[in-house]
């Protein structure tokens, strides 16, 4: 099997800071880590892949797309038509929406690819990955993302990446 038809990506070392812990689980409970990037190699892995052009979830220093949508703008409330879309949406409490407007847009025929939480015990997780029929991509080992103020942090719990394709 080619590296490209891999059901799991490998992620790459990054050194950690210890004093992240807390910081982890703020962003688990309450969106915290909602500034956190997505590391360049896997966005750029995914992007040789997927073409993306909107980023619904970002902010100005930690944008993917040339396209995208701040927390004032709300990705939320605004429309994908027409995108290829790549979320990395807030950890928090905000993802049963994050997820349910993915799965929404992949019925209009949007392509959405999200680094979500590898959370089957959720509502987010059967409403809007199981039942959409998402495709489920596996990532080796916790990602490790860029915080605002440059360090590296680990996730507080595994990613996967989910895809949503719409009915073409």
């Amino acid at each position: 099997m080619s590296d490209t038809m891999m059901p799991t990506l490998g992620v790459v070392p990054r050194p950690v800071d210890r004093h992240a812990a807390h910081a982890r689980n703020r962003a688990r409970y309450y969106g915290d880590g909602r500034n956190w990037a997505t590391p360049p190699d896997l966005f750029e892995r995914l992007d040789a892949e997927f073409g993306f052009t909107l980023d619904p979830c970002a902010s100005e220093w930690n944008a993917k797309c040339a396209r995208y949508f701040t927390e004032a703008e709300n990705g939320l409330e605004q429309s994908w038509a027409g995108e290829r879309v790549f979320m990395n949406p807030p950890y928090g409490r905000e993802l049963y929406a994050w997820t349910k407007k993915a799965h929404e847009e992949a019925m209009r025929d949007v392509l959405v690819v999200g680094l979500v939480p590898a959370a089957t015990d959720l509502a987010w997780w059967h409403d809007h990955v199981v039942c959409a029929r998402a495709e489920v991509r596996y990532i080796r080992g916790r990602v490790r993302f860029q915080t605002s103020d440059g360090r590296w942090a680990n996730a507080f719990t595994p990613s996967v990446i989910v895809v949503w394709r719409g009915a073409a």
